[in-house]
């Protein structure tokens, strides 16, 4: 993808989300990047945390500071957690299949939305019903691979029978 104007389009796209959610975007650039820019898992994961280094945190921890809701110390001590952690991060996701990697993040946010939809309010209820959630979109996966290698033997048995 070398169009710049697209780039930057989808780059304000992804800001105002990253901005309104709170989060930092790749639950929207990764899927894009690789089913629309044809990248893989990896690259789209590799891609995505570059794109965050200067833009999305320094502008949304200027204004959230701005109205007072930033809590510097905690930010601090977490950083260092993430500094450690995305590194190792970064290890594992090069080093599993892209397939598996894809399941990963994809599980990953259903689990997000599941306790997002459930609510806080309960935390026990909403942690049990987004690994729920998770499971049954995981049965599903299976039972849909399931069907399609068997649907797919069938098919082959029938061309060798013709």
């Amino acid at each position: 993808m070398n169009n710049l104007f697209l780039l930057i389009v989808f780059g304000i796209v992804v800001g105002v989300f990253s901005g309104v959610m709170g989060l930092g975007g790749g639950s929207i650039m990764i899927p894009i990047m690789v089913l629309a820019f044809g990248m893989t898992q990896q690259q789209a994961h590799g891609t995505s945390l570059a794109v965050m280094i200067p833009p999305v945190a320094l502008p949304a921890v200027i204004e959230y500071w701005r109205h007072g809701n930033v809590d510097i110390r905690v930010a601090a001590w977490m950083a260092v957690g993430v500094l450690l952690g995305s590194f190792f991060g970064a290890l594992v996701a090069n080093s599993i299949p892209k397939e598996s990697l894809k399941l990963v993040f994809g599980f990953l946010l259903i689990y997000v939305a599941g306790y997002t939809i459930f609510g806080k309010e309960h935390l026990s209820r909403s942690v049990t019903l987004a690994g729920v959630l998770v499971l049954v979109a995981a049965l599903l996966f299976g039972g849909t691979r399931y069907y399609d290698r068997t649907r797919a033997s069938g098919v082959e048995a029938q061309a060798r029978a013709q």
